[in-house]
């Protein structure tokens, strides 16, 4: 008997080597019927369509119950491996619902890369350890093409200012988290820390790093400079590395901006300090963007709401969602 796998599975059943498998471990016909809780004819048909399948017999009965032919071992062998990949099949789609496993792909700005993230990413791991999570950093003009094509299931970072008007608002909606503010920072021991009267003309003649034209916090700083009514620095790096941009500043003369939470990461020796200027400096809403008209899988779906709870826990109660415009 040839057959292919279209017709295999046209004829068999995975009920039918359920029952096989059953009454196989069982050794008797009406012991795998109570197991399955069927009927014993019900147990024995089943056995028959196997059987006239196979055109073979796969069981020997005898006074003390059924054992299993050479044929029916080879049978039960591909049955088994069967039903094993089936279990893990029916398991890995019960995780994916319930969020448990998955994959979640995650965009960022440096706005929430130092500490919302994480703090989000931990409460994920701590809730689905075997979600895998990809983190792509990169700017708005990068990260929300890709949300909107489905190859990013979420982006956080700062929510434009003109966002109600923008083009991706038709097709984004964002979770507002909470509102960021931003800092003047230098090496720990740069001159300038603790001077009274601290103002940003103070700082305009050292050396500055500044994030590049285009970007969001770009146009803050820009903003900054022309209601002091000063020029940018003439000295300046343009930047968006973190991690560049703290060792610039170990020079301790050079300064730059960073948002609060961050800056409050990185205070430590061999870190940066702020500079106390006496003036609040805000930077704007931290949010999660997420597709307005694609539905999000249970891990990302739970990944949204641990990022809800790390927004809550840095110290500001999350904003009511904003929906797609």
């Amino acid at each position: 008997m040839k057959s292919s796998v279209v017709s295999v599975a046209r004829k068999l059943k995975f009920y039918q080597l359920v029952v096989f498998d059953q009454v196989a471990q069982s050794g008797s016909l009406l012991r795998a019927a109570q197991v399955l809780n069927m009927t014993q004819p019900a147990v024995t048909k089943v056995i028959h369509e196997l059987e006239s399948y196979f055109d073979a017999p796969l069981l020997e009965r005898g006074n003390r119950g059924v054992s299993v032919t050479e044929l029916g071992e080879l049978v039960l062998r591909r049955a088994r491996s069967m039903l094993a990949e089936l279990r893990a099949l029916g398991d890995e789609v019960e995780a994916f619902r319930e969020g448990t496993s998955g994959h979640v792909v995650v965009g960022t700005l440096i706005s929430a890369s130092t500490s919302l993230l994480p703090h989000a990413l931990r409460l994920l791991k701590a809730r689905a350890p075997k979600v895998l999570v990809s983190v792509r950093v990169g700017q708005f003009d990068q990260l929300f093409p890709a949300l909107i094509g489905g190859e990013v299931d979420l982006v956080v970072g700062r929510v434009p200012d003109d966002w109600p008007v923008r083009g991706e608002a038709r097709s984004l909606g964002v979770d507002v988290l909470y509102e960021e503010r931003l800092c003047i920072v230098g090496g720990q021991e740069h001159p300038l820390h603790g001077r009274a009267g601290l103002g940003l003309a103070d700082l305009h003649d050292c050396p500055w790093v500044l994030p590049p034209p285009g970007s969001l916090l770009r146009q803050t700083v820009d903003r900054l400079f022309t209601r002091a009514g000063l020029a940018l620095p003439g000295n300046v790096i343009e930047s968006l590395s973190v991690l560049t941009n703290v060792a610039l500043m170990q020079d301790q003369r050079t300064v730059g901006l960073l948002p609060l939470e961050t800056a409050r990461q990185l205070a430590q020796p061999g870190g940066v300090r702020a500079f106390e200027l006496g003036m609040p400096l805000r930077f704007g809403d931290i949010g999660c963007f997420h597709p307005g008209e694609r539905e999000l899988g249970p891990a990302a779906r739970l990944f949204r709401e641990c990022l809800g709870i790390a927004s809550a826990e840095q110290g500001a109660d999350p904003p009511e969602a904003r929906s797609p415009a």
